[in-house]
């Protein structure tokens, strides 16, 4: 019989001008079934009623007031304040289902992996389901290392989605806060890729909120600095990866992102768009469209008629007239969804 007391478990709150959605946040990870549990909660300078909310929880969670200086410098608040053997980053506008950390740690028990993963079921401001999972494809049974050696990432859920064990976070942390100012998540995330083992759970375990104000393109990629946020950010966390190659001992080729379709469809419509803003000088048209027909081929999680169709999408991309990529703009940059009547937490989430 194992006598040793469970490890304790911490949920990192960042939070920024959240008010509307915040208590919720702080709610789902107090009512988690799991202990013991540290619930921490990072202000990044909010001018709204958010610290208000959080002085109401008064010694129910530990707090970090800080005036704002962008997630990275948050996430880099989180970790220092952070006591639990497991730490799980939870956005504000997102919520934990009760049983969320007791299977995180659950999951973690017994093996060496650096960082547990779950999927996130879509909902609208309000919680209604919307009947989506993100990550957009299943989790796959390929090694970490060789997702990201074939295509720059691997498949893994947004910041909410994902523990990591503590002594990971100690060997990589703190993150260049000038450079993540915005989706430290890459960061973490990326590098567990190259750390170590990653244990997946193939169920829904909280809820990633789709409310408008998100910048990341599950709500719609509206602007082009929106745009190119969504594909830099890829070669943001590629260029950190290749910057810990020495420190894991993994070195792969550069610019692997471009063979991964959703990467390189948002920057080739960049291109194409607007070549004049596009934030990668060197690349060309022909040599991108190139790329998304190799990628539709190569890529593991699409069907054959999928592969048919987004090579196709990569060929036309590359021919049509200016004019009509601008018109047509918010639907060809539009995020793949992937959908599923059932996303609660029974949802058992099938591997592709």
């Amino acid at each position: 019989m194992d006598e040793r007391a469970p490890p304790l478990a911490t949920v990192v709150i960042v939070n920024y001008n959240y008010e509307k959605f915040l208590a919720a946040a702080i709610d789902s990870a107090l009512e988690q079934t799991y202990a013991p549990l540290e619930v921490i909660v990072v202000d990044d300078g909010s001018s709204d009623g958010s610290r208000q909310i959080i002085a109401g929880y008064a010694d129910r969670i530990r707090t970090v007031l800080q005036s704002n200086a962008g997630q990275g410098s948050a996430y880099n608040a989180g970790w220092r304040a952070a006591r639990g053997e497991f730490v799980l980053f939870l956005d504000s506008d997102d919520v934990l289902m009760p049983e969320a950390i007791a299977k995180v740690v659950l999951a973690f028990k017994d093996t060496d992996a650096v960082k547990v993963q779950f999927y996130l079921a879509q909902a609208d401001r309000n919680l209604r389901p919307l009947g989506y999972l993100l990550p957009s494809y299943g989790f796959s049974a390929m090694a970490a290392r060789r997702q990201i050696a074939n295509y720059g990432y691997y498949v893994s859920p947004p910041a909410s989605g994902n523990a990591f064990r503590k002594t990971f976070l100690d060997e990589i942390m703190p993150l260049d806060e000038a450079l993540y100012r915005t989706a430290p998540d890459g960061y973490t995330t990326g590098l567990a890729g190259l750390a170590g083992s990653i244990v997946s759970i193939p169920q829904a375990l909280g809820y990633y909120r789709i409310h408008g104000d998100n910048f990341g393109g599950e709500s719609g990629i509206r602007s082009l600095e929106q745009l190119h946020h969504m594909f830099m950010r890829d070669i943001k966390r590629e260029a950190t990866e290749h910057a810990f190659g020495d420190h894991f001992n993994f070195h792969f080729s550069a610019d692997r992102s471009r063979y991964c379709p959703g990467h390189t469809k948002l920057r080739l419509l960049s291109r194409r768009v607007r070549p004049d803003v596009h934030p990668i000088p060197t690349d060309r048209v022909l040599s991108l469209v190139l790329c998304g027909v190799t990628s539709a081929v190569t890529f593991p999680h699409l069907n054959v008629a999928k592969r048919f169709g987004v090579a196709i999408g990569f060929v036309v991309m590359g021919i049509l007239p200016r004019s009509m990529l601008r018109a047509h703009f918010n639907r060809i940059a539009a995020a793949q969804k992937r959908h599923d009547a059932v996303a609660g937490p029974d949802y058992q989430g099938a591997d592709l």
